[in-house]
C-alpha cells in the first residue's frame, strides 16, 4: 500500500490551522497541487493536503468521492465544497502561524480561501462542552483500516470530512451535568460510556457510533476547538476508508435513517460548513511537485 500522509496520524497537536478553498481559475490546479505538494514535502508531520472531487479529477486522480451536499432533516449541514483543503498542526502559535502565512503568502493569488481557522487543544482533549473529544478513536492497525482507502488507484488516500460547527455553550452549560451526559451518552469527567437503560436513543453516541450489515461505520477523528468567547466551536476532521461511512452517520445525526431520531447534540451545535476531500498518499503528493 502506498504510505498515507504522517500528519492524519499525527495525533494530539496543540494547535492547529485550517484553510479551505476554491481555485480562482480551474487552469491553475496543477501550479496549486505543486505548490501544497512542496508545504507538505517541506512539513510532512506538520501539512495535510487534500483535494475536491474537481481539483482532483483535474489531477487525474480517482478517488471514490463525490461532492458534500446538505443534509437537511431535523436541522441543516450546509455545503461549502471547494478544491483545496490544507490543515497545518504543530507544537506552538508562532509556528503554525508562521506556516499559515507561508500558505497564504504562495496561494492566495491562486485560490480563494473562503474558510480560515485557528484550532487548539483544549484541556486534556477537550471538546469546549467539557466532555473528551474522540474517545473510541481507533488506534494502530484499527486506525488504518478506519481511514485509508485499501485497493484501487486511490489506495493509501483518505476521505475527509471537514464541518465547522458552532456551539450554543450557554444553553447547554445550563443543564444539569446529568443532563448534559445524556445528551453525550457518556459521562463528563472520565467518559465513560452509558450502559443500558442510561443510554438515552438520541445521544450523540447512539447516532453514531453504527454498524451497517455488521460492519462498524469507524472513521478516525482529528477534531479541535477553535474561537473566542463570543463564538466558539468544534472543527470537525474526519478520515475515513470510503464516503459512506460519514453519510450514514450524518443521516442519522439528522434524522434522516428512517427510524425519525435525531441526535440531541445538534440542538446544541450546528455545522455551517461542509465539504469531502481526498487526501492522496504520500508519493502521489510527491508526484506533483515540480
Amino acid at each position: 500500500m502506498s504510505t498515507p500522509q504522517a500528519a492524519i496520524f499525527n495525533v494530539n497537536p496543540p494547535i492547529a490551522h485550517a484553510f479551505e478553498g476554491v481555485l480562482r481559475d480551474a487552469g491553475s490546479a496543477h501550479e496549486v497541487a505543486a505548490i501544497a505538494a512542496g508545504l507538505h514535502e517541506q512539513f510532512p508531520e506538520r501539512v495535510l493536503v487534500a483535494f475536491g472531487k474537481s481539483m482532483s479529477a483535474a489531477l487525474g486522480m480517482q478517488p471514490p468521492l463525490e461532492d458534500f451536499h446538505p443534509v437537511i432533516g431535523s436541522a441543516t449541514a450546509p455545503a461549502s465544497q471547494g478544491d483545496l483543503m490544507l490543515w497545518i498542526q504543530g507544537n506552538g502559535v508562532d509556528e503554525v502561524f508562521d506556516s499559515a502565512l507561508a500558505v497564504r503568502d504562495r496561494l492566495d493569488k491562486f485560490v480563494k480561501f473562503n474558510l480560515e481557522q485557528r484550532c487548539f487543544r483544549y484541556r486534556d482533549n477537550r471538546d469546549l462542552t467539557g466532555f473528551i473529544d474522540g474517545t473510541e478513536n481507533p488506534v494502530g492497525e484499527e486506525a488504518l483500516q478506519a481511514a485509508v482507502i485499501s485497493e484501487g488507484p486511490a489506495a493509501g488516500g483518505s476521505v475527509v470530512l471537514s464541518q465547522r460547527w458552532l456551539h450554543n455553550l450557554h444553553a447547554f452549560h445550563a443543564m444539569r451535568v446529568s443532563e448534559q451526559e445524556e445528551v453525550i451518552g457518556r459521562t463528563k469527567p472520565d467518559s465513560i460510556q452509558l450502559r443500558g437503560d442510561a443510554m438515552p436513543v438520541d445521544s450523540h453516541v447512539s447516532r453514531t457510533d453504527v454498524e451497517v450489515d455488521g460492519q462498524a461505520m469507524a472513521i478516525f477523528r482529528k477534531s479541535m476547538p477553535f474561537g473566542d468567547s463570543a463564538r466558539h466551536g468544534l472543527y470537525f476532521l474526519a478520515f475515513a476508508c470510503e464516503q459512506r461511512r460519514f453519510e450514514v452517520i450524518l443521516r442519522r445525526m439528522f434524522g434522516l435513517s428512517g427510524d425519525g431520531i435525531h441526535d440531541r447534540l445538534t440542538e446544541f451545535s450546528h455545522p455551517e460548513s461542509g465539504a469531502y476531500w481526498y487526501a492522496p498518499p504520500a508519493e502521489q503528493l510527491r508526484s506533483l511537485l515540480p
